[in-house]
């Protein structure tokens, strides 16, 4: 339907408290639409604390999102951290390899 998705399970390093936090990111229409977490070793309740992030990058465009500075979740940092590295370096694979 036009939808891509980038998977960023092999595509960044970013780890989280506990290790690699990746997500799966869609984009139509140059906008993100929806990012969704893929397994990892997170401590649940923390890390769901940490996913409110993904609400800030809903609707915008991949340059818009890609330039963001977003503040992390207090009492989730390094899940937050992890979680921005992998949004912003999916956008940047996404950017690069886009068609």
């Amino acid at each position: 339907n036009g939808t891509a998705i980038v998977n960023t399970s092999s595509i960044v390093k970013a780890r989280g408290f506990q290790g690699k936090t990746p997500v799966k990111i869609y984009i139509k229409g140059s906008r993100i639409t929806k990012i969704e977490s893929l397994p990892n070793q997170e401590t649940p309740a923390v890390f769901a604390r940490a996913e409110e992030l993904y609400k800030k990058f809903i609707g915008k465009t991949v340059d818009e999102a890609s330039t963001m500075k977003v503040d992390g979740v207090s009492g989730a940092t390094y899940s937050s951290k992890a979680i921005l590295q992998n949004v912003k370096g999916g956008l940047k694979y996404y950017k690069e390899n886009k068609k």
